[in-house]
């Protein structure tokens, strides 16, 4: 499998950087956009990179937030494979006079609308020998990364039960943000398809207010998996990178930027 990073919010050289995330997946008979950035950069690194917007006709959303359903808008595409609570609203909370609306914008709405959909409400294979998880268990101690609602008054608590996250027969993880944890992940992954032994992991973590025991417990976990390559990007936080780095020397922990492809 090739992936290129599309959108992330490091600077790269002639490609817009935006907070967000969209990978280019491509396989062997497949190619799917994973999660779409926040708003004009996946058009512009599209263009910039010469990649032709309609060479993309299958989009998976991870989850429903702006920053990886935004630049739908941007496209058309013949299928949309997501869990179906993906349009719900989401609100982030910093303080009582901010609050933030955060779920897909309504242009990108127009265009899911529009669009032919995949729902996903388990485990599934949406290709030959790929796998989409469908909804993460919340097993671990593991929050899903801030303070989330449903309703603008916030009092409905949001974990972004939608988000679900890619696996290859080969061992490839995928993820958006990862709300669900990483230790919830993997453990939900070897539940379900324990023939498949994860050795990398792919895209946002969202550890970026995570404490130094969270961090700890997440790299025992990783050691004890036996996980060997991290590619992290967008939400899972430059220190705690650093701090994945000096709990785990021997794993190979890449930061690609925007525009960069690699081999899985």
């Amino acid at each position: 499998m090739k992936i290129t990073l599309l959108v992330d919010d490091r600077i790269s050289e002639n490609l817009q950087p935006e907070f967000g995330l969209s990978l280019l997946l491509e396989f062997a008979s497949e190619s799917f956009l994973f999660d779409c950035g926040a708003d004009s950069a996946l058009k512009n690194n599209l263009q910039a990179l010469r990649i032709a917007p309609g060479k993309i006709s299958k989009v998976i959303l991870s989850h429903g937030h702006y920053d990886h359903t935004g630049g739908l808008k941007h496209l058309q595409v013949e299928r949309i494979y997501c869990v179906k609570s993906v349009t719900q609203d989401h609100y982030s909370f910093h303080a009582a006079d901010d609050v933030h609306f955060i779920a897909m914008p309504p242009a990108a709405k127009k265009v899911f609308d529009d669009s032919e959909k995949f729902y996903i409400d388990s485990f599934t294979e949406i290709a030959p020998g790929i796998y989409s998880t469908g909804p993460i268990p919340r097993w671990s101690f593991e929050d899903c990364g801030g303070k989330f609602f449903h309703d603008s008054k916030c009092t409905v608590p949001d974990k972004v039960n939608e988000e679900h996250a890619i696996l290859t027969a080969d061992g490839v993880l995928i993820t958006g943000c990862c709300h669900a944890g990483v230790i919830n992940t993997v453990s939900y992954c070897r539940k379900v398809h324990n023939r498949i032994a994860i050795h990398t992991i792919v895209g946002g973590l969202h550890l970026r207010r995570a404490s130094d025991e969270r961090l700890r417990e997440t790299a025992d976990f990783l050691r004890i998996n036996q996980i060997k390559n991290l590619y992290l990007m967008h939400c899972t936080g430059s220190d705690a990178i650093q701090k994945l780095r000096e709990l785990l020397p021997e794993c190979n922990i890449y930061t690609p930027l925007p525009g960069e492809s690699w081999e899985c």
